[in-house]
């Protein structure tokens, strides 16, 4: 009989197993088995398979490719709040190989996988609301069509390249009502590819009569192919294409093994194309095709590295930066290319092919070289720089412009060994950050040691009226980097008064009210922040993004550097109507055609609900902390009088559970709860002026810590001489041995085993915080030791009070439902103001927080029964025998 908690969810698996199961038995009914002879047999032959499976092969593998026809399947309802519409986004299609069977035939596989597509996406702005748009930092909204899935088998023949495949699939019409597909899949396939035949080609045709309701246009795809490679123009031609590039001396090197792991990471973006000056018509597009359309954009898709740095690829061109195009394959608008990574150069090199719109490959022209500097600069903040030539004469047709091109944006990894130099904080004047560096008020500002304290979102307002939106975010502090996927941590030197810091202001202004259209102005800046008074001080060098693709310049030479930026950052303890504010103004003349009127910044989200919200916390959280030490107090005094009225029951009590709770209270006093609490008052990231009483706090605690501390010795003690004062109790050192040396063994395992994921994940060694962390899972399991005791000397003592492990349990469980419970309400940036349930002293997860309070009510229900049945209670029934046991006796040994 189920019981009541299993009851509903099996009744709920059992009733979505019926659901599937009818579901799938209807599909199997209403569509009968597909002929492969009848549809396929004149392309591959069918052959019987011999049953050797040989595996999911990657072989057969196509991802983001481009199709047309089949409009009825992707069809939409037409959609009226659409407005503004930017473009319409290609679809794309995918295939997978599922199975790989040989047959009676050696060149002949029996191959089963799933063809899926993805219709168009509609990209549309916004609406407006007055001045402002619904979403600020996101000018986009995608409208997402649908998905249509074919499972298919078939055979693939190794020396045509043909696959054919029949099978069926399923989509939804925008009327509502499901249509039950089936069809006919041809594609060839080679064994081998190389740069002329990269790109394959097939046809997906519906096996329905064309006046049924299931009947679909005939479907052709297209897509880059990740099959075999066989290299065409490597090395020499290609060699010889970038020998007239200059790349500059501070650019990343990489060993041979790194190559592969470091550099597509690194190209997973879209890189800015600069046309040159001479740019006009054709003569700056490498396409013979479009060429009113000029490209803006370009990436470098699908890279795969083979030995000795060689390396095959899709090139990608592209009018809009709108990050999910840049995967997709559209025929007339891509090249493929092969190449290598020049070692003695430090560059990629590579010549790339036109691919045509019949999805076939032209001629191999182009020439792209790219590189990866080691330095950023205030007007250099790229992390990939290259260029692209044509190898054709000026007069042939298709010959273009030289160009460069460049990442701009944000910076999700970083070359390894790159540094900022700071070039231009001479160039700063007039600053209150420098000159008021002695300063030192009653308020508490950000010490400017963590990248989130001095990140901002930000309204502009000119002094015309006219308004902007956007935020701004350092690139590094002192001469720590950072990127967007930067895991923050504390720097060494926390009471540095000034630092040097390198700022990215990106902001959409409005160009008319009335209008949709915004203009992206981005402004890279360096200069210096003082800590004591808030104040940053920074020369900038900015440039308006339309205007560098419209007048066809380089960035560099496009940027305005006679640009000045104050911010006033407002305490940690705002009052109300303090807010951040500054001012990005023009040091230029006004007759200067590059003038522009002051802008006025300010920031009403940078810690007004945060450090309320974080400051009502740390209040709480102090109280938490005193409330749960008082009642550890409790407790283990509970236990001290428990042993003196049974006074038999001491020597049973486990000394190694005193040594482990012990030591959980002396790390902190050690510590000087600077973890905690004092390291609130010494980052000066206090939010207030509120430091006596946070001091008051902070000495609670501490007696609090200290008297639990004391109790703890006391009972270790009262423990100690009960166990040396017992005569013919040896067989109680004896099981003490034991559970003190498996203690050490599993705990020693543990912390191996978790320093080995943590190396996984992080590429540091364990910090002293990851040590408390795991010193605070042990004393999470602080009753196992005393488990293991009752199972060695299988003892019917009831050494613990019911108070003592049940309170002491509920102690170590409940910050783990706190943590639960502020995961869900709250989300603060400033993270070291955790004071209960400090990540830094335990394990702290969705996970762990679910794990932990599990396995202490399972330690704490082991104690009982052990303690009301007998210390082998807990084991199996068959290893309660005393053969059984001796085993389990034997194993701690």
């Amino acid at each position: 009989m189920l019981s009541k908690s299993c009851y509903f969810p099996c009744y709920n698996y059992i009733v979505l197993f019926t659901i599937l199961f009818s579901s799938a038995t209807a599909a199997a009914a209403s569509s009968p088995k597909i002929s492969y002879v009848d549809h396929c047999g004149s392309v591959v032959p069918q052959y019987a398979s011999t049953g050797t499976f040989l595996g999911h092969s990657k072989f057969f593998e196509l991802s983001y490719g481009h199709y047309s026809g089949g409009e009825k399947l992707f069809a939409t309802e037409p959609s009226t709040s659409i407005v503004h519409t930017e473009h319409s986004d290609v679809g794309h299609f995918n295939f997978r190989g599922k199975y790989v069977h040989k047959t009676k035939s050696s060149e002949i596989l029996q191959l089963g996988g799933s063809l899926s597509f993805q219709g168009p996406q509609i990209v549309v702005k916004p609406r407006r609301r007055g001045r402002h748009y619904q979403s600020d930092f996101h000018p986009s909204i995608v409208h997402t069509s649908k998905y249509v899935n074919f499972e298919l088998s078939g055979f693939w023949s190794e020396s045509t390249g043909m696959i054919c495949m029949v099978g069926t699939g399923s989509s939804h019409a925008y009327e509502g009502n499901i249509l039950h597909l089936s069809a006919v899949f041809k594609l060839y396939y080679p064994k081998i590819s190389n740069i002329s035949n990269s790109i394959v080609s097939g046809t997906l045709e519906s096996l329905e009569p064309v006046e049924s309701l299931n009947y679909f246009e005939k479907i052709s795809v297209s897509a880059y192919a990740q099959m075999n490679y066989s290299y065409t123009h490597f090395p020499s031609s290609i060699r010889d294409s970038c020998s007239n590039i200059e790349v500059p001396k501070e650019t990343s090197s990489f060993v041979m093994d790194s190559v592969s792991s470091y550099i597509p990471d690194l190209l997973a973006v879209l890189l800015k194309l600069e046309h040159g000056s001479d740019c006009s018509g054709g003569n700056c597009y490498p396409f013979s095709l479009n060429k009113d359309s000029i490209p803006s954009f370009l990436s470098l898709n699908q890279i795969y590295f083979s030995e000795e740095g060689k390396f095959h690829t899709r090139i990608g061109f592209y009018n809009h930066s709108v990050h999910w195009f840049n995967y997709k394959f559209v025929p007339e608008d891509s090249f493929v290319g092969e190449g290598f990574w020049d070692h003695e150069k430090n560059q990629m090199c590579l010549v790339a092919c036109k691919v045509l719109a019949n999805s076939s490959v032209g001629d191999c022209t182009v020439g792209l070289s790219l590189w990866f500097p080691l330095v950023f600069t205030i007007k250099s903040r790229s992390r990939v720089i290259g260029r692209i030539w044509s190898n054709k004469n000026k007069n042939d047709p298709g010959y273009f412009s030289s160009m460069s091109f460049r990442d701009s944006g944000r910076y999700h990894n970083l070359v390894p060994g790159m540094k900022y130099q700071y070039s231009v904080l001479e160039g700063i004047s007039g600053c209150d950050a420098i000159e008021n560096s002695a300063y030192m008020g009653s308020r508490i500002y950000p010490d400017g040691s963590l990248k989130h304290d001095l990140s901002f979102s930000m309204s502009a307002v000119t002094k015309g009226g006219s308004s902007a939106n956007g935020q701004a975010y350092p690139l590094s502090i002192g001469d720590t980097l950072f990127t967007d996927s930067f895991v923050e941590t504390q720097m060494e030197d926390v009471n540095v008064t000034l630092r040097n810091v390198s700022y990215e202001f990106s902001y959409w202004s409005y160009t008319d009210p009335s209008s949709p259209d915004r203009i992206h102005t981005k402004i890279s800046a360096e200069g210096v922040y003082n800590s004591r008074n808030g104040h940053l001080c920074m020369v900038g060098c900015g440039y308006n993004e339309s205007s560098v693709l419209d007048k066809k310049e380089k960035i560099e030479d496009m940027m305005d550097c006679k640009i000045l930026i104050n911010i006033q950052f407002p305490p940690m303890d705002p009052k109300e109507g303090e807010h951040l504010n500054g001012t990005i103004k023009s040091t230029r003349q006004r007759w200067d055609p590059l003038y522009f009127e002051p802008i006025s910044l300010s920031s009403y989200k940078m810690y007004d609900e945060q450090a309320t919200e974080s400051i009502w916390r740390m209040d709480i959280e102090i109280i938490i902390v005193v409330i749960s030490l008082t009642l550890s107090c409790i407790f283990i005094r509970s236990q001290i009088l428990y042993a003196k009225k049974n006074q038999d029951v001491l020597p049973a009590i486990s000394i190694t559970m005193l040594v482990v709770m012990s030591l959980g209270f002396l790390i902190p006093l050690i510590l000087n709860f600077e973890a905690m609490l004092i390291m609130v008052k010494n980052k000066q990231n206090s939010f207030s002026n509120r430091s006596d009483w946070m001091v008051v706090k902070e000495v609670i605690v501490r007696v609090l810590t200290l008297v639990a501390f004391i109790l703890h010795l006391r009972m270790l003690q009262v423990a100690w001489s009960a166990r040396c004062a017992s005569e013919g109790k040896k067989d109680l050192w004896v099981a003490e041995q034991k559970t003190m040396k498996l203690c050490l063994i599993l705990y020693f395992s543990g912390a191996v085993i978790a320093w080995f994921v943590q190396s996984k994940s992080r590429s540091h060694w364990w910090k002293w915080e990851d040590l408390l962390s795991y010193a605070g899972f042990i004393l999470d399991g602080f009753l196992f030791p005393q488990i293991l005791l009752n199972l060695f000397r299988r003892s019917h003592e009831k050494a613990l009070s019911f108070a003592f492990f049940v309170g002491m349990t509920a102690i170590r469980i409940f910050p783990h439902v706190y943590d639960l419970y502020r995961a869900q309400t709250t989300a603060p940036r400033l993270q070291f103001s955790y004071i209960y349930a400090s990540p830094e002293v335990d394990f702290y997860s969705i996970s762990w927080n679910i794990i932990i309070p599990l396995v202490g009510i399972l330690l704490a229900t082991s104690i009982f029964l052990q303690q009301r049945y007998g210390g082998n209670y807990i084991l199996p029934l068959r290893l309660r025998k005393q053969d059984g046991y001796e085993t389990i006796d034997e194993l701690s040994l």
